[in-house]
């Protein structure tokens, strides 16, 4: 078979694009979770708005290294026994199966291109989002022991809570001192 032709039983994939605002957004925890990457391609791409202060709860993946490009805000990130901060331009990789969180330091709110080789965490946000078109949530409205449930139900468990501000206080701290 030559290098132009393909068989009958090949799935036929064509180029694609997205463009800047372009993508399925999802409310997700508070957050602003845009799908950037289109129905099928992988790896899944998703641009990840998250607010300062917040957290997500301690949790793992259970089929999916969380890896993503900070684009822009810095983040205090816990995996297992490390921790380490953040900043805009920083690539940063958590493997499958430990235990991580991370928090937002400072005003700014930390922008993140998430780059996964299965769907199991877009299919949690599609399962727990708001569609951004419906307006964002009151976060006292979220009943988050049942997006908890559906996260361990996706394959990311929650295994404890947040980073607090204490901890990211800290881990900034430490960052700080270390390039002193």
């Amino acid at each position: 078979m030559s290098p132009t032709t393909t068989s009958a039983t090949t799935t036929q994939r064509r180029p694609a694009r997205t463009g800047p605002h372009d993508g399925e957004a999802y409310w997700f925890y508070g957050d602003l979770a845009i799908v950037r990457s289109p129905e099928g391609a992988l790896p899944i791409i998703i641009e990840h708005h998250i607010g300062p202060a917040m957290s997500p709860p301690l949790h793992i993946h259970v089929d999916v290294d969380d890896s993503f490009l900070l684009l822009s805000g810095r983040l205090a990130v816990r995996c297992g026994d490390e921790t380490f901060l953040a900043r805009a331009g920083d690539y940063v990789s958590l493997p499958e199966g430990i235990p991580h969180t991370l928090r937002v330091v400072g005003d700014e709110e930390a922008v993140m291109l998430q780059t996964h080789k299965a769907s199991s965490f877009l299919d949690f946000i599609k399962a727990v989002g708001v569609p951004e078109a419906h307006g964002r949530p009151d976060p006292a409205s979220l009943d988050y022991a049942a997006m908890n449930a559906v996260a361990g139900a996706t394959g990311q468990p929650v295994v404890g809570p947040p980073m607090t501000a204490e901890e990211a206080d800290a881990i900034a701290a430490a960052d700080g001192a270390s390039r002193a």
